[in-house]
């Protein structure tokens, strides 16, 4: 009788667990019917210019429009500029769960000069932006450093929200990643791309055990990232140290946790083997090759069916628990 009520009590659980899993594509994100372009306020009064960046994005007449103002630079990432200087602007669609992150820079009118594209994706995915079609263009050269700003205001335009604690982590981080690639370039066995999967690998592993660590134990996972991906003795203390306080900032604000955490996770996957097949990343494995250096995929897989079997014996092993 006892082993028929811990049968009983299994399968009531399992038929329960059936239900959130059959009805996940209804509480998933829904991707827009439309795409959203955002032009820089610079734009708003210069009809020619704004013709210009719209041939540059693709935009379509059907697409929603807003443009994005000095305002929503200081809402969205914390900083102060003018209107008078925003040029660079966005396209973006949002797709369903599980697309992943595409984006593309066109600079065949003007040059995005400081913000490269793996670090744009970088940002994104801080900021939660997984799942979208991303086309950022100017007609004219800018750094490009208030992009981003133009992504957060789309969203709004679909009402839709994004933590701006995030998008501000997202934002520093950017800052940062722009600088130690700058104060690395032309260095012997360097690449933006090792730095890029460096971090991406080292915020997923974050994510993956818990996103609760304290500084050290980040610096531990950072230290071990920028090694296995053969920077060691190129990326200084100091640099390490801005790569940690930064990734800090980003737990404190909620991007590795709660319901952010898988998808975080996949898309950095996703993100890293964009990174593992691009030319750039070829080049600098032979070139760590060459320097007596390895570069590794330290990113564990994980199996979807893996991780819901083992929640399913978590469940079980809780109610036989019940009649111990």
């Amino acid at each position: 009788m006892k082993l028929y009520k811990k049968l009983l009590f299994i399968s009531i659980a399992l038929l329960l667990l059936v239900v959130p899993f059959e009805n996940a594509d209804a509480v998933t994100e829904e991707a827009w019917s439309e795409a959203v372009t955002v032009y820089g306020a610079a734009l708003e009064q210069n009809s020619d210019l704004q013709s210009k960046t719209k041939s540059l994005l693709g935009t379509d007449d059907s697409d929603k429009t807003t443009y994005v103002h000095a305002a929503d630079l200081t809402k969205y990432l914390s900083l102060q500029s003018n209107d008078s200087v925003l040029k660079s602007s966005i396209r973006i669609k949002k797709l369903s769960a599980g697309s992943g992150l595409s984006l593309n820079i066109n600079q065949s009118a003007g040059k995005i000069t400081k913000i490269t594209e793996d670090t744009y994706k970088n940002a994104l995915l801080t900021a939660g932006v997984t799942d979208a079609e991303v086309t950022i263009a100017a007609a004219e050269d800018v750094t490009g450093e208030s992009a981003l700003a133009g992504v957060y205001k789309a969203f709004e335009a679909q009402g839709e929200t994004i933590d701006t604690a995030q998008t501000q982590a997202a934002q520093n981080e950017l800052n940062s990643i722009s600088n130690i690639n700058a104060e690395n370039a032309g260095k012997e066995g360097f690449s933006q791309e090792q730095l890029n999967k460096a971090i991406a690998e080292a915020k997923a592993e974050i994510a993956k055990q818990g996103a609760n660590l304290n500084t050290t134990e980040i610096k531990n996972i950072v230290v071990q990232k920028i090694e296995s991906n053969g920077l060691n003795n190129i990326i200084s203390d100091n640099q390490i140290n801005i790569i940690v306080n930064f990734i800090n900032n980003a737990q404190n604000s909620g991007v590795f946790s709660g319901e952010n955490k898988d998808k975080f996770i996949n898309g950095a996957k996703d993100y890293i083997n964009e990174i593992k097949n691009s030319d750039g990343f070829k080049q600098a494995t032979d070139k760590a090759k060459d320097m007596g250096k390895s570069i590794q995929n330290s990113l564990e897989k994980e199996g979807v069916w893996d991780k819901f079997m083992n929640f399913i014996q978590s469940i079980i092993d809780a109610i036989m628990g019940l009649f111990k």
